[in-house]
């Protein structure tokens, strides 16, 4: 025999909201992360790949 759930309707219903909630996190991942390297840099370029003008 099955016992019955002591869970009210409206708490039922925040646990449903809630797991919608945390799927749709789990299914951005890891969107949300910053790239783990940026092909950029700041400041002016590097003169030591330049070359000298005659």
């Amino acid at each position: 025999m099955k016992k019955p759930d002591p869970k009210s309707a409206s708490e039922k219903k925040a646990v449903r909201e809630q797991r919608k909630v945390d799927e749709a996190g789990n299914e951005s991942f890891p969107a949300s992360d910053p790239p783990s390297w940026t092909p950029t840099h700041t400041g002016e370029p590097s003169k030591a790949g330049k070359k000298k003008k005659n």
